[in-house]
């Protein structure tokens, strides 16, 4: 039977119009796939942490931490204060807290960061306050992890002053100072990972690799301007799972306060040991 022109017509339509369909939903669902491909790429846009270690640690304590950071797209800068970690050869009773704020200080510049987490772990809570006072241009974020948070003419040992009691404050510095005097090194000998409640499985490796660290990192004061109150994200981690900890203190000074989060972590003190992986997400959660 012939096919009449019309039904030839008919069927080049139909077949026009299921191509312009199927061409049309193609197109869409490009636009929707990138659409979402934008919003996904919003939701992981980079980050960039300089994390600060504490007293007889280095850089290496943030290992895993780091690792984790990256894995998710984030750059991090693990700088080791001068005299410690792989740079113990550098060590002397002349090192002082103002070296290690310059340390910081000039990571940050030499590497041209900005919109900066600068996180400082227990004594790294020192060193990043200092360097907030002279850089607060450069910092979106200061977190404090189990950290001091010095006023200004504050050292160390006044912190502890403050936050301790007074019996517990005197085994803190009799053991600090005593330490320092043997063979009149003015280092003091690292603190056992024990004493921090680090988890037993990691704590060999955390007092094989701490080294002393000198008196006058905790007798110098710190000397501030007021100009890192420009900062505005704050964040303040509590490692719960060690005492007698100064860093409660802290904790409850900064608690509802304005530009602040507060949030705590079962763990000993040095959480990322303990908590790579877990502060890692915390670490990328707005303040």
């Amino acid at each position: 039977m012939r096919t009449s022109f019309n039904q030839k017509v008919t069927r080049m339509n139909r077949r026009q119009l299921i191509g312009n369909a199927v061409a049309g939903a193609v197109v869409t669902g490009s636009l929707l796939t990138s659409s979402n491909s934008a919003k996904s790429a919003e939701t992981r846009s980079p980050l960039t942490f300089v994390l600060v270690h504490g007293a007889w640690h280095g850089g290496w304590c943030y290992r895993d931490v780091a690792s984790e950071l990256r894995s998710m797209g984030h750059t991090v800068f693990t700088p080791t204060l001068t005299g410690l970690g792989e740079r113990a050869h550098l060590n002397g009773q002349d090192v002082t807290l103002e070296t290690h704020i310059r340390d910081v200080c000039g990571v940050i510049e030499a590497e041209e960061l900005s919109d900066v987490i600068l996180c400082g772990h227990s004594y790294g809570g020192m060193v990043i306050t200092g360097v907030a006072d002279r850089m607060a241009s450069r910092i979106r974020t200061l977190v404090y992890l189990d950290a001091f948070i010095p006023e200004h003419e504050q050292s160390l040992n006044k912190c502890l002053e403050v936050a301790l009691s007074r019996e517990n404050f005197k085994a803190f510095i009799e053991g600090f100072r005593g330490s320092a005097i043997k063979n009149n090194s003015g280092l003091m000998a690292p603190a056992p990972a024990e004493g921090f409640k680090v988890i037993e499985q990691k704590r060999a490796w955390v007092d094989r690799r701490c080294v002393p660290q000198a008196l006058a990192t905790f007798e110098m004061p710190v000397l501030l301007t007021g100009a890192g109150s420009a900062i505005k994200e704050r964040v303040f981690i509590l490692a719960e799972g060690w005492d007698p900890s100064p860093f409660r203190y802290y904790a409850a000074k900064v608690a509802g306060l304005p530009g602040w989060r507060v949030t705590k972590m079962p763990c000993g003190h040095d959480v990322m040991v303990d908590m790579p992986v877990e502060l890692a997400r915390e670490l990328v959660k707005p303040a």
